[in-house]
């Protein structure tokens, strides 16, 4: 069942949160698929292209579009 609030929206629905994440999803793929041609798999050349190139996390996604509803992001 689905709850919604007084004003007919669902609740626990967070479009932020929506957007953070599949764009952290995107760039995770992306990364994974730009390792795997330049790794071939091997632990060694794996661990090189990370410390060359570091995996994105949430975080940066989170700090990088902060106040972006109210038009203050960079």
């Amino acid at each position: 069942m689905i709850r919604l609030d007084k004003r007919g929206r669902r609740i626990g629905y967070n479009w932020w949160r929506e957007y953070n994440t599949d764009l952290l999803s995107c760039a995770a793929a992306a990364w994974e698929k730009d390792c795997e041609a330049e790794a071939l798999g091997y632990a060694t050349e794996t661990a090189e292209y990370e410390a060359a190139h570091p995996r994105p996390n949430l975080r940066q996604f989170l700090e990088t579009n902060a106040g972006m509803s109210r038009g203050e992001a960079a």
